[in-house]
């Protein structure tokens, strides 16, 4: 059933012409080198990097869990996608799934920064089940390292384009799992729940990093990978630069800016103030936890000698405790989207132009942000408030 890795040539069609002016054709078949591969791999960010090893590796899990086998084990191409297709139908249909979170004896698998998939050497449960969206990344990463381990894999092949959108159909009608947008209305009445003790550290960072997740537009990947470097502070505001983003995996890079404000929800001054006392440099991450001893987690290292910034689902569960103890609804929608969206949202509803959020936000196309405004000029104005 499952026998030999397959690996990617490439083949050149060379056309040969003799001394008797006969052409002929011959293919030379040339190994893709591991320099290329590493250039590949390299071409992505690190928060991608790691975000596609976790997936891979959870689907290592699997395949071993079920078939006692790996991803590159098959026999073909067909092998393969059938695997893949099976794996996303899994993911997305069997109770199962929601529950197990897989084992595994990789060594350095637990010390994957940010990966949503690491776990320890026992099973692990979660709640909620797999979104179409969070399933189609799952498939990005899986691409990406099949094609690494040379395979010429093809997500839009019929076994797994159809298994997609079998998924979405499924889930089209079902919105309930939509990121609650966090409006201002809504930040301001958190960062008045947040108590003003300069000795609560907690309340320091947790303030400064709803403020700048707010009013920098920025994905939650893109606020958890900023640097101390990366920031240049200016007598309007501060600068900020985003190297890598989703939309942006090759590192062109781009500027943000954040305004200063009269007022206790300046986003600026909330930031100075938390850097005045975790007294950061050069590329240290900008957020860290906190432990119950009222002391940073600014010292822990990766694998690659780096600090560890505050991870995704930390971020996540930050927001949802201030917003609950702030007396906000819904707190099971919130999410590490939520500031984002609202952000654009209140741009929108100020008729801040698309192309001016664009710039700020980093999106490539208009598409998701014109969403966001249908959605939130919907609850605004629907009529059934008036009836």
């Amino acid at each position: 059933m499952f026998k030999f890795n397959i690996l990617t040539y490439v083949t050149i069609t060379v056309i040969i012409v003799t001394n008797n002016n006969d052409k002929y054709m011959k293919k030379v078949t040339i190994k893709q080198s591991k320099n290329v591969l590493k250039r590949k791999e390299n071409s992505k960010s690190i928060n991608t990097q790691n975000k596609y090893n976790g997936d891979w590796l959870k689907f290592i899990d699997y395949c071993k869990y079920k078939h006692n086998c790996s991803p590159t084990d098959v026999d073909g191409l067909e092998s393969a996608y059938n695997l893949v297709a099976e794996y996303l139908d899994w993911l997305d249909d069997d109770p199962e799934a929601k529950m197990y979170k897989g084992t595994s004896s990789i060594k350095g698998r637990e010390n994957i920064n940010n990966n949503p998939y690491s776990i320890s050497s026992s099973k692990s449960f979660v709640s909620k089940s797999y979104k179409a969206s969070t399933i189609k990344r799952i498939l990005a990463s899986i691409t990406y390292k099949y094609r690494m381990n040379g395979f010429q894999f093809d997500r839009k092949h019929p076994d797994i384009s159809e298994t997609i959108a079998s998924i979405q159909i499924n889930q089209k009608n079902i919105r309930s799992g939509e990121a609650k947008e966090l409006l201002k209305d809504d930040i301001i009445k958190i960062i008045d729940s947040i108590p003003e003790d300069e000795n609560d550290f907690r309340a320091i960072r947790d303030k400064a990093l709803i403020l700048l997740g707010f009013y920098s537009f920025c994905r939650r990947s893109e606020i958890l990978g900023m640097k101390f470097n990366h920031l240049e502070f200016l007598d309007e505001g501060i600068q900020i630069l985003i190297p890598f983003s989703k939309t942006d995996q090759i590192g062109e890079g781009r500027y943000i800016f954040i305004a200063k404000k009269n007022d206790k929800y300046c986003p600026v001054n909330s930031l100075k103030k938390w850097l005045e006392i975790i007294r950061i440099e050069n590329e240290d991450p900008l957020f860290y936890s906190i432990n119950k001893s009222n002391k940073f987690n600014k010292y822990m290292l990766n694998k690659k000698n780096q600090k560890i910034s505050l991870s995704d689902s930390s971020f996540v569960k930050i927001l949802k405790n201030r917003a609950k103890l702030a007396g906000l609804n819904e707190i099971e929608k919130i999410s590490g989207h939520s500031l984002r969206r609202g952000a654009i949202s209140e741009a929108r509803r100020n008729d801040l132009s698309i192309n001016d959020i664009k710039a700020q936000s980093g999106h490539k196309s208009s598409q998701m942000i014109d969403l966001y405004s249908k959605v939130s000029d919907i609850k605004k104005t629907s009529v059934t408030k008036k009836i």
